[in-house]
């Protein structure tokens, strides 16, 4: 089992090049990491909030097999990738290694990012996988 911790000491966050702050589903005070939504330049990665107890899945599609399970509401993406359509009405889905399992895909709409990011990921700094 693989676990990550958050960075609480983390209040200063670089915003060239990155997406602003969005709402994620774990938000604290104002200004605490868990409410940066976008992609840090110290690794390249989408940080963000997302749906907790999210299935991973091996390929970016609903009807891929399980990979693991994203049970933090607030993680890192490392890749997108286009794959199948899904409720957020297009077909972006984030790569990530959950807390248990094997590395997997979750659709954006379980990812607290805008629409206009979804879009275009790579816009932002998240590359392809």
């Amino acid at each position: 089992m693989r676990f990550r911790a958050l960075a609480p000491l983390m209040t200063v966050v670089a915003l060239t090049g990155v997406l602003g702050t969005a709402p994620s589903a774990s938000a604290g005070a104002a200004g605490s990491a868990e409410e940066f939504c976008g992609v840090k330049a110290h690794d390249n990665r989408l940080w963000c909030g997302n749906a907790a107890d999210a299935p991973t899945r091996y390929a970016p599609y609903h009807e891929s097999s399980f990979s693991g399970l994203l049970m933090t509401s607030y993680s890192w993406f490392d890749c997108f990738a286009f794959g199948g359509w899904h409720g957020g009405n297009n077909a972006t889905w984030y790569h990530t290694t959950p807390d248990w399992g094997d590395p997997g895909y979750i659709p954006a709409d379980w990812v607290n990012t805008p629409p206009s990011f979804d879009a275009n990921p790579q816009a932002y700094g998240l590359r392809p996988c």
